[in-house]
């Protein structure tokens, strides 16, 4: 094929040439992925309702894409022409970067327990075991969703069990082993029998360690308020160290 005298210089260069080849074979989504139209455009609709439908779609669409979908809400947040589309895709980008948030964190079952093991005679052992006793299930949390309840006995947490020296913090630290959302099983001594019960760890609250002096000694009382607020501050916090490490790659 003859080349055009005009672009003789252009494709006589190696390096030049090379370069615009590599750009002709990228794939379409190397310049990031883009997110639906349909959806898009429902952001900027002039209907309140339909704006608000649509960000909860983007936010559903988003979560099922978590590797991909933050970097092209990001450059919508920045690029897009009209400004309630920023401002929607910034906010789900927020909620995205939150699921991140509570997926990275240490594991976290949400009770409290007596500081020191006791011995446990199980029917049918020559030997004791060690657990530790269950103080109080906290709301909310995978221990009571699980059905964990005051007064259980924890022998272990899968193959892990303690010892007779073993304290609280040894149980708390093999709890924090496990990266949130792992699926834990719990073996417990309760009314006489060994229960064991599957579970899946969330991430630790921000202020759960503030909960070992709640009516501790001053009778300090940590409020649900004051442990949400905590936990809120966390996330932002999160999602500014976040926003900063993106913006300085730009």
């Amino acid at each position: 094929m003859k080349i055009p005298d005009a672009m003789s210089s252009t494709w006589s260069s190696p390096r030049l040439l090379f370069a615009i080849l590599a750009t002709l074979a990228l794939p379409a989504c190397a310049a990031g992925m883009d997110l639906p139209r349909a959806i898009m455009d429902g952001l900027k609709s002039e209907k309140f309702a339909e704006r608000e439908q649509a960000q909860e779609k983007l936010l559903a669409w988003t979560r099922q894409r978590p590797d991909d979908s933050p970097e092209a809400l990001y450059q919508q947040s920045r690029s897009a022409d009209d400004p309630e589309q920023r401002q929607r895709c910034f906010a789900v980008l927020r909620e995205l970067v939150s699921d991140e948030y509570l997926r990275n964190g240490v594991g976290y079952i949400g009770f409290r327990m007596n500081p020191n093991t006791e011995a446990v005679n199980v029917p049918g052992e020559a030997q004791p075991r060690f657990a530790v006793r269950v103080l109080q299930v906290e709301p909310d949390t995978p221990g009571q969703k699980a059905g964990l309840l005051g007064g259980d006995l924890l022998l272990g947490v899968n193959d892990a069990v303690w010892h007779q020296e073993d304290t609280s913090a040894v149980v708390s630290e093999k709890i924090k082993s496990f990266k949130a959302g792992t699926r834990v099983t719990l073996k417990l001594f309760r009314e006489g029998k060994i229960v064991e019960m599957p579970l899946v760890l969330a991430r630790r609250p921000a202020a759960a360690d503030l909960l070992q002096f709640q009516f501790g000694f001053g009778g300090i009382q940590i409020t649900p308020e004051a442990l949400a607020a905590a936990d809120r501050a966390a996330k932002e916090e999160y999602f500014r160290h976040w926003l900063g490490a993106r913006k300085a790659r730009d």
